[in-house]
């Protein structure tokens, strides 16, 4: 099972880099890194983006590593997501449909010493374009792009009611803006041409987590510091590379996260979370962020011979955002089920959001947007005594 795990790793890892997902007009604006994509796995997302401290036996959650500790199996998870996102103004609208697999994870669960992670993390994106037409010439403006992020972690827990977890997090970015344009044959030296932007960025930064643990209640904090990304700058005309731009660097901004959740009983939790990234600069173009979510979760009963209906489980949430860039604000709401996959504790997570977000009071644009998440999680026995080997 371990192998097999570890192949399936290697390969979506290789799928990952041919997809991308979140159409927003947001996505284009430069000083930014593109649309924010949630660090969690679909159980999270079904309950409202929230699950710090939420604690499970497996999956993936990036703001807080600490979680993994308490997991009781090696695991392995893999996420994809597809959504349909439509922008309005006064006088167009425009609709989009994308896919992605913005996690690929794994969290090896030894006896002793603790949790070894290994995961993929699609973390920013950008994918928006225009098209102008004024009888002369077509002209648009498009971008696209994303950061990644390659990561190991570590979680221990030296008592039953703590642990602490780290993370080193290698950052990978590209970002492309283009402008391309087509005169009319009307025009005397008609000729077309077009402008890009290539932006490579590099970086690495760490995650700092803990979590408090107790019979009926959790509490977890995030920190990560700020991170400074070194960026390559080229500029292209008409396909040739123009005299080159002097590189500069862009910052990430520095995490503080925490969440709470309580055990109603063996199968109810409810949880919440917030977060803060001190986002600024950009010309004023960039702003602090927030964001609370809540969430609660009924899960299904653990025996494997129970009726199916009765081991499904289910999530709701909702969840608000200011979002760093320009100030506009985001509010949504998720469903989820969990779903057992055979008797081992293999499941299928799915979860829907819809979202809704404006800026400047509906006056530049509003969007609206469903998103559709699916999580496989396999477990496996490797790291655990004969006896609980089921």
């Amino acid at each position: 099972m371990m192998r097999g795990m570890l192949k399936g790793t290697l390969v979506l890892a290789l799928a990952v880099g041919l997809v991308r997902a979140e159409f927003s007009p947001l996505s284009s604006n430069g000083q930014g890194q593109g649309m924010p994509i949630a660090q969690m796995a679909s159980r999270e997302r079904g309950m409202g983006e929230v699950g710090m401290a939420a604690l499970s036996t497996k999956g993936f959650f990036l703001p807080n590593i600490s979680r993994s500790a308490y997991y009781d199996r090696t695991s392995f998870s893999a996420t994809l997501e597809t959504d349909m996102d439509w922008v309005r103004d006064h006088s167009s609208a425009s609709h989009n449909m994308t896919t992605a697999m913005p996690t690929v994870a794994t969290f090896i669960k030894t006896p002793k010493i603790g949790t070894f992670g290994l995961y993929y993390q699609q973390t920013y994106q950008r994918q928006f374009g225009v098209l102008l037409d004024t009888g002369i010439a077509h002209q648009g403006f498009s971008a696209d792009g994303g950061l990644y992020l390659l990561g190991i972690s570590y979680a221990y827990s030296p008592m039953p009611f703590f642990s602490l977890g780290v993370s080193e997090n290698v950052v990978l970015g590209h970002d492309r803006f283009i402008q391309p344009a087509t005169f009319s044959d009307s025009l005397p030296d008609a000729e077309n041409f077009g402008d890009t932007l290539e932006m490579n960025n590099w970086g690495m930064y760490p995650t700092f987590s803990g979590t408090v643990h107790t019979k009926r209640y959790d509490v977890a904090l995030s920190f990560t510091p700020q991170a400074r990304l070194t960026t390559k700058r080229e500029e292209h005309s008409t396909r040739l590379l123009t005299d080159s731009i002097p590189d500069t660097s862009r910052v990430l901004p520095m995490t503080l996260a925490a969440g709470a959740s309580w055990r109603i009983s063996n199968r109810k939790t409810a949880a919440m979370d917030v977060y803060y990234e001190n986002w600024s600069g950009g010309g004023g173009v960039l702003n602090p962020a927030y964001k609370v979510g809540a969430g609660y979760e009924y899960r299904g009963v653990d025996n494997p011979f129970e009726d199916y209906r009765k081991r499904i489980t289910y999530r709701a949430g909702l969840g608000y955002d200011l979002l760093y860039l320009q100030k506009t604000p985001e509010i949504y709401g998720t469903l989820g089920l969990g779903l057992p996959l055979g008797p081992r504790g293999h499941a299928l997570d799915v979860s829907l959001k819809y979202g809704h977000r404006s800026l400047d009071g509906n006056t530049f644009f509003t969007e609206d947007y469903i998103k559709i998440s699916a999580s496989v999680v396999g477990v496996s026995i490797w790291g655990q005594p004969a006896r609980k080997r089921h």
